[in-house]
């Protein structure tokens, strides 16, 4: 384990950092519960520097986490790879070649992902390097909360587009935004914001008749015609009373963060407007925890960017023409070798 002072970098650019090549992949099976997770264990050509578990976001991802056509952590693993730094990856329960159901909220992935955890951890080749996780937005959630259970195992969290607010918060913020219904006044942002509200609320007391008393308002309020309404209401209620909605919106990951000892690098994109920097860097600040170091950097684009059209709207992905910032790879490595771990750091 690490214990330094707490040092803070508020950067925008890319590393550039000597690769030592890449080296092979390897076809690893993980035990967990009833699942088993079929992955890729990625090797650098060298003698590993680091050895991370990579976790993704939201949703029924297989390993590679693809968003809009690009392999994020493909992309990701490769480029640890070629800077040194072995990365493992799996498919998510009941997705690609990954056995058992699929998970219904992202808690019941943290057993999942402590597995993984534990397996790059007892592989021999890796004893005296550095262990860490990667995660990548909702995948953040996990990664804290694995920290809690795995202290004395993790070395380092790396944080993707991290949220820092309540799940509550977010969703409303999002939903409300005054973007999405030009032409209303204050008074009208301001009742359609509170009806979002109640709905949220409502969707974390599990109460399925309010959500869809909710939605009506809220579906009359901005102007959906009886067969607007009818088309959209029963999926909007079944969203917002699943598992995922519930637990999501009633999660604080402020708490799970603030217990973290052991070096932290947050980044976020300037459009990743889910979650901008301006309105999660600063809970970081505030939370962190005295005995361990944060380390926030801002890349001027997004995590996942477009190669073909650079004015895009934030949040607009093109599919086929996405690409994972080269400077994220490069701020990732550079971070773990020099930036967050070296000075005077032990391995474990």
């Amino acid at each position: 384990m690490y214990s330094r002072i707490f040092t803070l970098f508020c950067f925008v650019f890319a590393l550039s950092v000597p690769s030592p090549g890449f080296a092979r992949d390897e076809a690893v099976t993980v035990e967990a519960g009833s699942a088993q997770l079929a992955g890729t264990l990625s090797f650098p050509e060298d003698r590993p520097r680091a050895a991370v578990v990579l976790v993704q976001g939201a949703g029924p991802h297989a390993r590679d986490q693809v968003i809009s056509g690009a392999p994020m952590f493909k992309l990701l693993a490769d480029g640890l790879a070629a800077q040194g730094i072995t990365s493992v990856r799996v498919d998510n329960a009941g997705v690609g070649a990954s056995t058992g159901e699929r998970v219904q909220h992202f808690r019941q992935r943290i057993p999942q992902i402590r597995a993984v955890l534990d397996m790059l951890a007892a592989r021999p080749e890796l004893a005296v390097v550095p262990i860490g996780i990667v995660a990548h937005s909702e995948g953040t959630l996990v990664a804290t909360e694995v920290w809690g259970e795995r202290e004395g195992v993790i070395d380092f969290v790396v944080l993707l587009g991290a949220p820092g607010r309540q799940g509550r918060t977010v969703w409303i913020d999002q939903q409300a935004n005054p973007s999405r219904f030009p032409g209303s006044d204050e008074a009208r942002l301001t009742a359609i914001c509170s009806t979002f509200a109640e709905i949220a609320d409502a969707a974390i007391a599990g109460d399925r008749d309010a959500i869809g008393q909710g939605a009506d308002c809220l579906f009359a309020m901005v102007g959906l015609s009886a067969q607007e309404i009818a088309e959209v209401r029963g999926g909007f209620v079944e969203r917002m009373a699943s598992p995922e909605m519930q637990v999501f919106l009633a999660h604080d990951p402020a708490p799970a963060f603030a217990r973290v000892t052991d070096p932290v690098l947050a980044v976020w994109g300037t459009h990743d407007d889910l979650t901008e920097p301006s309105l999660n860097a600063p809970i970081f600040l505030a939370k962190r925890h005295d005995a361990g170091a944060l380390t926030l950097a801002v890349l001027p684009a997004r995590i996942i960017s477009s190669s073909a059209a650079r004015d895009l709207h934030p949040g607009e992905h093109v599919v086929g023409k996405m690409e994972l910032s080269s400077a994220l790879v490069d701020l990732i490595a550079a971070w773990i070798k020099t930036g967050g771990l070296s000075r005077g750091s032990t391995p474990r």
